[in-house]
């Protein structure tokens, strides 16, 4: 068997399996996200809806944080959008890997969601302060 005649190892991967490698993708773009929004804006979604007490003051405690959040969510969200929107090789899908491919449009949609989130909480920050004391 002569080297053009071997399948590339990424041909030869079961469709199940690149399905969960997607989904653990998307789910750690999430995680990134929540974990953005766990330092500044769930307290005070929290706060808003009635919720208080020590757990709350505990999820303020997490904002020397936010940098490595930042950095963690960004990271995973990047590489979701480099898995989402890349071009799958015609190569791949020759040897039937691609009969059940994930659907890229929610795919997509979780991690421009996840993406806005982050924003959000990046934002919050520098907004909360004119948004609580308006005047």
């Amino acid at each position: 068997m002569t080297m053009a005649d071997q399948k590339p190892a990424h041909a030869q991967a079961d469709p199940s399996r690149r399905d969960r490698s997607l989904w653990a993708t998307i789910s750690l773009g999430v995680m990134g996200a929540l974990a953005m929004m766990s330092c500044c804006i769930l307290p005070l979604a929290l706060v808003s809806l009635g919720v208080t007490g020590v757990f709350v003051g505990r999820l303020s405690a997490l904002y020397q944080y936010h940098w490595y959040f930042l950095a963690f969510a960004s990271a995973t969200l990047a590489y979701g959008f480099w898995k989402a929107y890349r071009p799958i090789p015609a190569e791949d899908c020759a040897s039937g890997t691609c009969a059940r491919p994930m659907n890229r449009t929610v795919m997509r949609a979780i991690l421009w969601v996840s993406l806005a989130i982050v924003l959000i909480a990046l934002a919050f920050q520098y907004m909360a302060p004119v948004l609580l004391n308006p005047f």
